[in-house]
């Protein structure tokens, strides 16, 4: 279900959508695709969440990725992957803080 404006018959502006299953998106939408600030949950309670930037409906830009397991990501992204600098922190302490490409540490 989706609430927010259309134009041309495509959700643009802001605008909140939800999925059966618990799931949602708020933010930024531009000819039906996720594209600017927003913040996406996946399904109810402790689940996988996001919030920053996107472009073409993908992560793009400055973000933060926590997981259901508590382990969180802040950093840049590009085509939905972790890329350019960003620092991930374990539940269990560890951590990186550098440089990613592909979603894979580069450093």
């Amino acid at each position: 279900m989706y609430k927010g404006s259309y134009i041309n018959g495509k959700p643009s502006g802001y605008g909140e959508y939800y999925w059966n299953h618990g799931s949602y998106f708020k933010g930024n939408f531009i000819n039906g695709l996720r594209d600017g600030k927003g913040s996406w949950k996946k399904g109810v309670g402790n689940s996988d969440r996001y919030d920053g930037e996107y472009r073409n409906d993908k992560k793009w830009g400055e973000g933060i990725f926590v997981w259901a397991s508590g382990n969180v990501y802040k950093g840049q992204y590009e085509a939905d992957m972790r890329s350019g600098y960003g620092e991930m922190h374990w539940v269990n302490g560890s951590y990186y803080k550098g440089n990613w490409k592909n979603g894979i540490q580069n450093g």
